[in-house]
């Protein structure tokens, strides 16, 4: 989950690049059109996954009402950022990862969250 923005795609790219050498599939509701409704799709995705990464960051409030959707359906959701204060005080308190939205940063991201995703499809 994150804004559809071009200034996340960078971050989606390094996002669907570690789900690939996981043998998982990265998606966006914008991979997909099963439903009329952009929310169904949403939703649909979101019941399918096994996990759902966050991106907090430019509080889009979107992102955090599925991510809602997710924590109120069990998935494990991973929150990812590009600074602190994107985190809303009633999220504070799960663990996240803050990222620099540049090679660097996206690189050290995937580095990051490469071995978090691995322990939640192995547990």
């Amino acid at each position: 989950m994150m804004p559809f923005a071009p200034q996340f795609t960078q971050v989606y790219e390094a996002l669907k690049a570690v789900a690939s050498e996981l043998d998982l599939k990265c998606l966006r509701a914008d991979d997909i059109w099963e439903n009329a409704a952009v929310i169904q799709d949403v939703v649909s995705l979101i019941c399918r996954s096994r996990i759902v990464v966050c991106d907090c960051s430019d509080r889009n409030p979107n992102v955090f009402y599925e991510a809602g959707i997710a924590h109120s359906l069990g998935k494990d959701v991973i929150l990812i950022a590009q600074s602190k204060g994107d985190i809303p005080f009633d999220l504070q308190h799960l663990r996240y990862v803050t990222y620099k939205n540049n090679g660097e940063g996206v690189q050290q991201l995937q580095a990051e969250l490469r071995p978090k995703i691995n322990q939640l499809i192995g547990s």
